[in-house]
């Protein structure tokens, strides 16, 4: 267990985060959906405010990085007001607490059953309750649809059993089965539990922090063993056939972050309609006709994004490093693209996260292999495999080794 003394500094619309090259604004999108105009918005709204480019983040949330401020730390009020007339920003008290995952194929692809509805459930029913304005911004949601690809980390979750009924899932601890209907009433309610205990006990930011784990949340009958899914395989890239015969493109962001040129193709793919970012930091563009697909996998590629299931850039993330973060003591970025440009074509090379200090931010929760910059060596560290470190200079080529060898 461990308990939280120092301030919940994650960045909201209204509250940024000061980091090195300014400031930096995070906007939940349950479920991982935007719609086309509100993408395109908020890449605009980038190039005038921020660096130009819409970070995708491991929560299938969105971010803006070196957005400038005002002398009292505050950002300029037409960037606010560019995002909320978008849509971005429907719930000001609960800005930072809306972070809901969902199974973004669910109700397209597979899954025992389509938990959409849920999510603007969810997301009504969260914001609709004064009290859990105070949930810590880190603290997430979870809707998993029996793939076992969401909620693994969630705080609190439902992950789908059948067509009717879901397990409830209190941090790592199982909770009830109950009936689909029942999800969200259940979720808040241990939500608000949650904020109770905070408020009497020792804070924490999530629900593995509580002295016994989130137990305390669940009363005796609730708590039920179960065997849990988990974690799922990333969404497939490339053209997806749904179940009601349209299709779905899967694209990859490279380093998780979209260009202006690339924000624009895909609000162009979606036609007006929706868009799901995954987790895995990549967009889904669904509901398209079959014979489109391939015009509209060839115009995101021509753009940059991936669409080859095989690419090295799949599975390969980093943490903004140096200049961008404080506490970086590399680029990181160069050294993931420099392990790409060393690693082969394969379908089931590992991950790999470049990370710029020993916090490894935004580090995957499944096994990977970590390469830590430490100026000018690098730590490495794969899954089963014992550390290595080696200069800078040749780091990639063994970083895209134990990559390999860790996916055999």
């Amino acid at each position: 267990m461990t308990s939280r003394a120092d301030p919940d500094r994650c960045p909201g619309v209204l509250r940024p985060h000061a980091a090195q090259d300014g400031a930096l604004l995070r906007i939940r999108i349950p479920g991982g959906r935007i719609g086309a105009a509100a993408l395109r918005a908020l890449s605009q709204a980038s190039t005038e405010y921020a660096d130009g480019d819409v970070g995708l983040t491991s929560r299938a949330n969105l971010q803006l990085r070196a957005v400038a401020t005002t002398a009292d730390d505050t950002v300029a009020p037409g960037l606010v007001d560019a995002l909320a007339t978008a849509g971005l920003l429907p719930h000001p008290t609960h800005d930072r607490v809306r972070s809901i995952a969902c199974s973004p194929l669910t109700g397209l692809i597979g899954g025992h059953a389509d938990l959409r509805p849920l999510i603007d459930e969810l997301d009504a029913a969260l914001c609709a309750a004064p009290e859990l304005a105070a949930l810590p911004g880190p603290f997430r949601f979870g809707l998993d649809d029996g793939r076992g690809d969401i909620g693994v980390d969630a705080d609190l979750s439902a992950q789908a059993l059948d067509a009717t009924h879901a397990r409830i899932w209190v941090g790592g601890l199982s909770g009830p089965r109950v009936p689909l209907p029942e999800v969200v009433p259940t979720l808040i309610e241990l939500a608000h539990r949650f904020v109770r205990q905070c408020a009497t006990g020792r804070p924490a930011w999530h629900v593995r922090e509580l002295p016994r784990g989130g137990a305390e949340l669940l009363a005796g009958p609730e708590v039920t063993p179960a065997a849990r899914l988990g974690p799922g395989a990333p969404a497939p890239l490339g053209a997806l056939a749904q179940a009601d015969g349209r299709a779905t493109v899967s694209v990859l962001a490279p380093l998780g972050r979209l260009t202006p040129a690339q924000a624009g193709a895909l609000a162009d793919a979606a036609n007006g309609g929706e868009l799901v970012v995954t987790p895995w930091r990549g967009v889904l563009v669904p509901d398209l006709d079959p014979a489109a697909a391939a015009l509209v996998i060839d115009t995101l590629i021509a753009v940059g994004l991936v669409a080859d299931g095989g690419s090295p850039w799949r599975g390969v993330t980093a943490c903004a490093g140096a200049p961008r973060c404080a506490r970086g003591t590399g680029d990181t970025e160069a050294l993931a693209r420099q392990v790409v440009a060393a690693s082969t074509r394969s379908v089931s090379a590992g991950p790999v996260h470049v990370a710029g200090c020993a916090r490894s931010c935004g580090r995957p929760s499944v096994a990977h292999t970590l390469a830590v910059i430490d100026r000018r060596r690098v730590h490495i560290q794969g899954p089963a495999d014992p550390a290595d470190d080696q200069p800078l200079d040749h780091a990639a080529a063994a970083v895209a080794a134990t990559r390999a060898g860790a996916s055999r």
